[in-house]
């Protein structure tokens, strides 16, 4: 299923950017991510915000912040993702660490270019 063109929030401290979804595609630049390699997105035509993070072998990923117990809400909490509802845990890779959700986050591939992060979202 293809997407329609959307309007995309990078959300931090400092500002908003607008970016573009096309083609399935979320296209994220490099200098948008945080010191540590995340960032947080939220886009028009998807349901819930993204994260994106960068894995200890400089990969990235990008996990769905809602709860797949039962769709709360997830906020980074002591180097997790913690469900304010119900206290679901999943560490920074999406895994469950801690129910009562039974599965882990749902993610989406991210592929690194020479302009920035492209991830698929659909």
């Amino acid at each position: 299923m293809a997407l329609a063109p959307a309007a995309l929030s990078l959300e931090s401290c400092s500002s908003t950017k607008a970016l573009a979804v096309s083609d399935g595609h979320l296209d994220v630049p490099l200098d948008s991510l945080d010191s540590r390699g995340s960032a947080i997105v939220k886009a028009q035509g998807l349901d819930n915000k993204l994260m994106i993070v960068r894995r200890a072998d400089g990969s990235y990923t990008a996990l769905e912040l809602n709860c797949p117990h039962k769709g709360g809400p997830l906020q980074e909490k002591e180097g997790q993702l913690v469900c304010g509802w119900h206290g679901s845990a999943f560490d920074m890779e999406g895994a469950l660490v801690k129910g009562p959700s039974k599965t882990g986050l749902k993610s989406y591939p991210v592929e690194v270019g020479s302009k920035g992060l492209r991830v698929k979202v659909a």
